[in-house]
């Protein structure tokens, strides 16, 4: 014989009917109630999703007087358990729900999203729990329940068995005690509670994490040029037989200066340097033009004259060279740049008389600059 299986709200109705019969002998209860559970579901099971439970107080006054038994006595009265009576009045509350249409549509889709609650109920049940139980330092709180996904399988299992628990929980399933029944109504009620305060605590956590590397990334960018994150401080050049030379102009291979103070061409010291305790190193200087910064070695103002004044720059003076002279190249007749050829001219060449060439770093370096 096939059976419909007995909802849970149906057994709580007829657990709450024969409360409000409980001042007749249970012999005549007994009588009253059997085959309730079984009728109710096979029409619950035609009906679909329009079927509602009468109110269990009503049900059980129509039942007296359809077997001629006399009303309810007021005097003594055995109260009903708690949960019992929440779970009555939350019923209650549905049917009034549910006799307003918006109310009803408000009602349906709530109960479409049942499965999604499911799930999401067991995920926050899995932040607090491993965010309790491993917490990561330095991630950002429960950030760390997260993050853990990426290396730990163990963590995998924990989120997918509270998953599988609480969509079997909601189904009515994997609750063959009392007591689990009120756990899993426990737990539904601490994550609805819980859920606004996770889902802030996982958006300032996660905030906290991004603006934490964005600032280990700037802390460690070094301004200007820097040689494996260590600052160049000034450079020294050295010919093929390895004596030092001066005033050497550096360019990239687009014609950009090369600089050890980055994009601050306009400056008249190096302000990464400045009151450092050590040499503040200074471009050369020509009047009408600016502050030439890729002419090396660059001339430096020692600690003990930096005043932080631009008078200063006339105590600059060139830093010696780290070595007198280096290893010469194995072939020291290296050959010049090939120089720019220009293109033949149509133009019959007139003489002029010759123009004598100026050297603005000899003029820099000879005279004293003013600031």
């Amino acid at each position: 014989m096939i059976t419909t299986p007995t909802r849970s709200d149906i057994r709580y109705f007829a657990a709450a009917v024969r409360a409000h019969l409980d001042d007749l002998p249970a012999d005549e209860v007994d009588d009253l109630l059997d085959g309730l559970e079984a009728d109710l579901s096979d029409q619950a099971a035609e009906a679909g999703e329009y079927f509602e439970l009468p109110d269990a107080a009503t049900y059980a006054e129509e039942l007296r007087s359809a077997a001629g038994l006399p009303e309810r006595v007021a005097a003594p009265q055995k109260k009903m358990p708690l949960v019992e009576r929440a779970r009555d009045a939350w019923s209650s509350t549905g049917r009034r729900i549910r006799g307003n249409p918006a109310g009803a549509s408000i009602l349906d889709l709530l109960a479409s999203l049942r499965p999604v609650w499911w799930v999401v109920r067991g995920v926050v049940v899995y932040l607090w729990v491993v965010a309790l139980l491993v917490p990561l330092g330095g991630t950002g709180g429960i950030l760390s329940s997260v993050l853990v996904l990426t290396f730990n399988p163990l963590a995998w299992v924990i989120l997918l068995t509270l998953i599988a628990v609480s969509v079997q929980w909601g189904q009515g399933r994997w609750m063959p005690f009392r007591w689990l029944r009120a756990t899993a109504v426990v737990v539904s009620v601490v994550t609805v509670l819980a859920l606004p305060t996770t889902l802030g605590t996982l958006s300032n956590s996660l905030f906290a994490a991004v603006y934490s590397n964005r600032a280990s990334a700037s802390q460690g960018w070094t301004p200007g040029l820097s040689v494996d994150g260590i600052r160049v401080r000034n450079i020294y050049a050295y010919d093929a037989n390895g004596d030092a030379l001066s005033g050497v102009q550096l360019f990239d291979q687009d014609g950009r200066p090369v600089t050890t103070v980055g994009m601050e061409t306009t400056t008249l010291s190096d302000s990464y340097y400045a009151g450092g305790g050590g040499p503040v190193p200074v471009p050369y200087t020509v009047p009408g033009s600016s502050p030439i910064w890729n002419a090396f070695p660059l001339r430096e103002v020692p600690a003990e004259k930096w005043t932080w004044d631009q008078a200063d720059l006339a105590e600059a003076t060139l830093s010696p060279a780290p070595f007198e002279r280096v290893q010469p190249l194995p072939d020291a007749a290296q050959p010049a740049l090939p120089a720019a050829t220009p293109e033949p001219s149509t133009t019959p060449p007139t003489e002029s008389a010759p123009t004598p060439t100026v050297d603005p770093l000899a003029s820099a370096t000879s005279e004293a600059v003013a600031p």
